[in-house]
């Protein structure tokens, strides 16, 4: 609601546009879900350690009744002196039976490693998500700048258009009396008509571009967008970008926090070899008391340990590959370094030859407004046609928006750069 009333109030600035990125876009949301999905592995993890409750409950129905009749280890001729009573029930035909357990890990090898590592993958698909999110925030930027250079554009079409309308109106009145040569006229006719292509490429690309920012925002097409003002870069040279990246870039942190992880995993395999032991306390409810047993609950405690000395060669295949997977984790960051300090080398000339390119337009934009300006003075001299100022003035727009191509071209280097390097 806020953002809504910010919107309506004053033109979009390139952080606002990326706030609403962050609450409402769908790419953002996914994203994030992908990593609340990898947070999964911590609580799987501390099920290693964790206590369990178990309850299970049976029904059992047995062939036959097994009763123990005492009467007959009584002699014959003794019989109707004693009294034997009921035979006493060994085992019943049916019965019901429950019981809860709570089973505790008292001792496993490869339990707090597989923890720490499991850790390490949460911290690397957090590092994931905030890189994922640095280029979302490029893409923003993009769309952003793609708004506003359309919208300039579409302007500086129609410009052209109404400037060869007035044109071929002049050229047709000039054939008429005989001022103007033959061919003239049709190629004021085609100069228009390239005009009104131009015009309609020009609202294609404003449409596309504002289709784009609206996927990424969630905000509506239309919405009137601020010019960003430059961006500085805080840091004074490329080799302070390279060490400010090893430590900070999502996509180096991300393979460091896996080598941690592949170490775990290999701590975790070697362990695996040791005992396991746990504790027990089960609590018994049974509806078969017998004649050796009248009770219908019970408890027991218990520790139980097992220790699998050879089980066929797997522990051994999961060692080979817990190396292997510390090997690749050790490749990936040093490829993680060496991409990235090239991807910044290469943003940093980047960066810099927009730096120099918007000089020089900067300095065409200058030139195209002295133009305008003379032709203003010639036109009032008299010394030019009207036809000529128009010229001059769609010229001078086209400077300005080559100007603002530029400092897109200059801030979209500048975001990328700092995305590279984990400030953004």
């Amino acid at each position: 609601m806020l953002l809504a009333l910010v919107v309506a109030a004053h033109a979009l600035t390139l952080d606002e546009a990326w706030d609403s990125a962050d609450h409402r876009g769908v790419e953002t949301q996914l994203v994030r879900e992908q990593f609340n999905a990898t947070r999964t592995l911590t609580g799987a993890a501390w099920s290693l350690v964790s206590p369990k409750l178990v309850l299970k409950g049976n029904w059992t129905r047995n062939d036959k009744e097994i009763t123990f009749d005492t009467s007959a280890l009584i002699p014959e001729s003794l019989q109707g002196l004693v009294e034997t009573g009921d035979p006493l029930v060994m085992q019943k035909l049916s019965y019901f039976d429950a019981n809860v357990s709570v089973i505790q890990p008292l001792f496993s090898g490869e339990a707090i490693p597989l923890l720490r590592a499991a850790y390490g993958q949460v911290d690397a698909a957090r590092e994931d998500e905030r890189a994922l999110e640095g280029k979302i925030r490029s893409g923003v930027a993009l769309a952003y700048w793609g708004v506003l250079v359309a919208r300039e554009g579409e302007v500086i079409a129609k410009d052209a258009l109404a400037s060869a309308q007035k044109h071929r109106k002049i050229i047709e009145t000039s054939a008429e009396v005989g001022l103007a040569a033959p061919t003239a006229k049709l190629q004021a006719q085609i100069a228009e008509s390239r005009s009104v292509r131009g015009v309609a490429a020009a609202e294609e690309g404003r449409v596309i571009a504002e289709s784009a920012f609206q996927g990424l925002t969630g905000l509506s097409g239309d919405t009137p967008v601020e010019r960003p003002a430059p961006r500085v870069l805080p840091w004074a040279s490329l080799d302070e970008a390279l060490d400010e990246a090893h430590t900070r870039r999502p996509a180096i942190r991300a393979a460091g926090e896996r080598v941690k992880a592949a170490n775990s995993a290999a701590v975790a395999r070697a362990l695996d070899w040791l005992p396991d032991v746990n504790g027990r306390f089960t609590y018994v409810w049974t509806e078969n008391q017998s004649a050796f047993n009248d009770r219908s609950e019970f408890w027991m405690i218990a520790v139980e340990g097992s220790w699998v000395l050879w089980d066929g060669g797997y522990r051994l295949a999961q060692q080979e590959k817990s190396a292997a997977e510390r090997r690749m984790a050790l490749l990936a960051q040093t490829s993680a370094v060496a991409e990235s300090d090239a991807e910044i080398r290469k943003l940093w000339e980047k960066h810099a030859k927009a730096e120099a390119s918007l000089v020089t337009v900067i300095h065409e934009e200058e030139l195209a407004k002295e133009n305008l300006r003379i032709a203003e003075v010639a036109l009032e001299a008299g010394s030019i046609t009207f036809l000529d100022l128009e010229d001059a003035r769609v010229g001078e727009a086209a400077a300005r928006l080559g100007v603002l191509q530029e400092e897109m071209t200059r801030d979209l280097a500048a975001i990328d750069l700092l995305v590279a390097v984990g400030r953004l």
